[in-house]
């Protein structure tokens, strides 16, 4: 699958308390970095915000204020040190995509100014990445022309400091100024015009998206097919009660976002502690099915257990042992909807919906760089089979023939299937031996 669709990294950088986190509050329209109105700072360490748009994706990184002297809040060579280490971490990773300098309005650039834009422009020696301005200005200045930013560029370029572009922002709500009505929503659309037109991804064209495969666990009504759509942006899963209870059955969804092509597993799982003999039949069948579809997709990069609050049931222990330990041996990394990512899935509320479809696309794609667990589909279903065993309460499992045609009747298998997940089976309780690779 083609990769149509691209993730940013965009590094926010510049002096102290000039602003750099507000523009970001700004750029997602939402109150989610922490601003400071102190010309000390706000930003203590590095952040990430994620912003989605039109599937496209862009982390902003906010990092500490570079300033003289030691009147911020971070001191200035632990400041370097971070945005230094984020680079370098990013350059090994992704890329830096672009740089947004921000500094605050002065009618000459001045020595200190110099020395920041310095700093900035040698943590990122070495690689080639766009940098922009993001001019901040005081609350009476009403407007910033472009005679001021032409009239001053022999003085920029006489202390080497060049960007690719810029903007004169203002992220002041409307009400505090009622004369300049819409400057917030200018300076908003001006800078994301600037940012999706220099934030060029350094990937060659045609490069592959990153594969994330991702079973998404959960008693019904917890609302598993509501977070489908939300982390695809769009309606691909049916928004009901679940309708097939059977342990293991499961329903693929499979889109791109960004620089990522999910492949998410919506499963049944368990809805009580432990099933009976009948209901073990079927569910080793899904399991199978589950094992192979798993394989034939590289593996399992992360477990999404979802829950409704913080509530730990019976239900949603059991689906962590049963996914977890019996399916992924402990080797899958597990993701907590009501926990590292606490989220809703309705659409009728914007802004909430907004950040939760960031808060967990985040949680996602940080596992990318772990790879997936799998192993060879026999051995897998064998050991699953085994540990499913300890589910299983009262009565005993047919042998032999009738326990093929027990797989046949009541799991709806074809016969030759049924023969050989008989085989298998059977091959557990010989005690085989499960010698497993991930």
């Amino acid at each position: 699958m083609a990769g149509s669709f691209t993730s940013h990294n965009i590094v926010f950088a510049g002096e102290a308390g000039v602003g750099k986190s507000s523009l970001i509050n700004l750029l997602l329209d939402l109150d989610v970095s922490e601003a400071s109105n102190n010309v000390s700072g706000g930003t203590r360490e590095r952040k990430r915000y994620i912003a989605i748009q039109d599937r496209n994706v862009y982390r902003l990184w906010d990092t500490p204020g570079l300033n003289e002297g030691t009147q911020g809040n971070v001191p200035q060579r632990r400041a370097i040190k971070i945005l230094e280490s984020l680079i370098k971490e990013l350059k090994s990773e992704d890329g830096v995509h672009l740089v947004v300098f921000c500094f605050r309005f002065t009618k000459v650039p001045t020595a200190g100014l110099r020395r920041v834009y310095e700093f900035v422009l040698a943590s990122i020696h070495g690689i080639q990445v766009p940098v922009i301005a993001a001019v901040t200005h005081e609350d009476e200045i009403l407007q910033i022309s472009e005679d001021w930013w032409n009239g001053t560029e022999v003085h920029r370029k006489r202390k080497g400091m060049t960007f690719a572009a810029y903007a004169c922002v203002s992220t002041l709500q409307d009400v505090d100024h009622p004369p300049m009505q819409g400057r917030r929503s200018k300076a908003k659309d001006d800078m994301w015009q600037l940012i999706k037109t220099h934030a060029k991804p350094l990937l060659p064209p045609n490069t592959p998206p990153k594969e994330i495969n991702v079973i998404l666990l959960g008693q019904t009504g917890v609302g598993k097919s509501s977070i489908v759509n939300l982390i695809a942006g769009q309606h691909i899963a049916r928004v009901s009660p679940d309708t097939d209870v059977c342990t293991m059955s499961s329903t693929e969804y499979r889109f791109e976002m960004g620089a990522h092509d999910f492949r998410i597993w919506d499963t049944a799982g368990l809805e009580e502690p432990e099933v009976g003999a009948n209901g073990y039949l079927t569910a080793i069948a899904k399991a199978l099915q589950l094992v192979r579809r798993l394989a034939a997709a590289g593996g399992v990069s992360l477990l999404l257990l979802c829950m409704q609050g913080e509530k730990v049931t019976g239900a949603a222990r059991s689906n962590y042992r049963l996914f977890y330990e019996m399916l992924c041996g402990r080797c899958v990394p597990v993701g907590l909807s009501a926990g590292h990512a606490c989220i809703t899935g309705l659409p009728s509320y914007p802004e909430k919906y907004a950040l939760s479809r960031a808060a967990i696309y985040g949680l996602l794609t940080d596992c990318d760089h772990l790879g997936k667990y799998t192993m060879p589909p026999h051995i897998w279903f064998r050991r699953v089979a085994r540990n499913m065993k300890s589910l299983v309460m009262g009565g005993s499992l047919p042998k032999g023939e009738k326990l093929t045609q027990a797989l046949i009747t009541r799991c709806g298998l074809k016969e030759a299937d049924a023969g050989e997940l008989r085989r298998l089976l059977e091959e557990v309780d010989d005690g085989s031996s499960l010698a497993v690779t991930a």
